[in-house]
C-alpha cells in the first residue's frame, strides 16, 4: 500500500470557493473541478506545498495560509494507493487578471457550495468541503467554513493549549493544559506530575487529559494548539507513531476524540504556549523541591 501526501487550499471570495478544472489526467479525474493545490514533495512541509502549488497553478502567492483539516481518501484509479489530504484556509489577492492558470487546468470557477454538483468535483475536494455531509442545493451552508462561530455552537468551541515536559528526557516529566471558551476566556486548567518518562510521553498525556477537560465543561468542538510540531503531525496522521511506547496513549487519544463533534491539532510557536508551559514548569519545580 502506498500513501500520498497531498495539499489543497480552501480560497475564499464573496461567500464562493475557487475551484479549478482538471486538464490532464486519466478519466474519471479529467475534466472534475478541485481545489487548488498538489502533491508534497519528499522533505517538503505542508504549508510550504500549498504555497508553492499556488505560485504554480494559478501564478498567484499566498498572502495567509491557515491549516484547516485533514481528510483521506483511497485513489479512484490506484486501490493500492491512499491519499492523505492536508487542507488549507488561504488567501490570495483576487483580482481576476492576477490568475494565470498551468497547463494542468483549463478552467477556474468562484462557486457557491449549494451550487456544486458532486458528480463535478474530485473525491478529495467532496471531502474538504464536505459536500456529502452539508448536501446539495439547500444554500443552508455557503458559509460552512464559519458554521462554528454561530450562536448555535459558539458556546461549545473550546480552544486548548496543551504543554508536556521532561527534564532529562528520560526525566521528571509533567503536564500542563489551558481550556479557554470562544472568545478566548479561561474556563479550565490543570496538569499533573508523571515521574520518570519522555518530552513526548509528556506531550501526549497533556492532549489526553486537556480532552478530558473540554469534554468535563461541555465542549463540542476542539482547536488544540501546540507548540510540538512532530506532535501535531503525528495527531493529523502526516506523520506516523514509530514508538511503540506511544501506541497505548495514542489509541487513548483517539478513543476520547470520539467524544467530540470536531477536534483539530494545529502547531503554535512556543513565544504563544506560554501559559501550558508555566504549568509544566511549575508543576516539575514543586516536586523538584520535595
Amino acid at each position: 500500500m502506498k500513501q500520498k501526501l497531498i495539499a489543497r487550499a480552501i480560497i475564499k471570495r464573496d461567500g464562493r470557493v475557487l475551484l479549478v478544472r482538471r486538464a490532464t489526467g486519466a478519466e474519471p479525474l479529467l475534466g472534475k473541478f478541485e481545489l487548488p493545490g498538489g502533491k508534497v514533495e519528499f522533505g517538503e512541509h505542508p504549508e510550504v506545498a500549498i504555497r508553492r502549488e499556488l505560485e504554480e497553478e494559478l501564478g498567484v502567492a499566498a498572502e495567509t495560509v491557515q491549516l484547516y483539516d485533514i481528510v483521506s481518501h483511497y485513489d479512484n484509479v490506484r486501490s493500492d494507493c491512499h491519499h492523505v489530504v492536508v487542507v488549507f484556509l488561504a488567501s490570495i489577492q483576487t483580482n481576476e487578471a492576477a490568475i494565470k492558470l498551468s497547463e494542468a487546468h483549463d478552467k477556474y470557477q468562484w462557486k457557491k457550495l449549494s451550487s456544486i454538483q458532486l458528480s463535478e468535483v474530485t473525491e478529495s475536494t467532496e471531502l474538504a468541503l464536505r459536500l456529502g455531509e452539508l448536501g446539495q442545493g439547500t444554500g443552508e451552508n455557503d458559509e460552512f467554513i464559519q458554521r462554528d462561530d454561530d450562536s448555535s455552537t459558539t458556546k461549545h468551541k473550546l480552544v486548548v493549549f496543551s504543554d508536556g515536559g521532561s527534564r532529562g528526557n528520560p526525566g521528571p516529566s509533567a503536564t500542563g493544559y489551558v481550556v479557554l471558551d470562544a472568545n478566548e476566556s479561561l474556563i479550565a486548567e490543570g496538569g499533573e506530575f508523571l515521574g520518570v518518562t519522555t518530552n513526548n510521553q509528556a506531550e501526549y498525556q497533556a492532549v489526553a487529559q486537556a480532552l478530558e477537560a473540554a469534554h468535563k465543561v461541555g465542549g463540542k468542538i476542539i482547536d488544540f494548539r501546540m507548540d510540538s510540531l512532530l506532535v501535531v503531525n503525528q495527531l493529523n496522521g502526516i506523520y506516523q507513531i514509530k514508538n511503540r511506547d506511544l501506541w497505548p496513549i495514542h489509541n487513548r487519544i483517539k478513543e476520547l476524540i470520539k467524544q467530540f463533534d470536531k477536534v483539530s491539532f494545529h502547531h503554535v510557536k512556543r513565544e504563544f504556549n506560554t501559559h501550558a508551559d508555566a504549568l509544566v514548569n511549575k508543576i516539575l519545580d514543586e516536586h523538584s523541591s520535595n
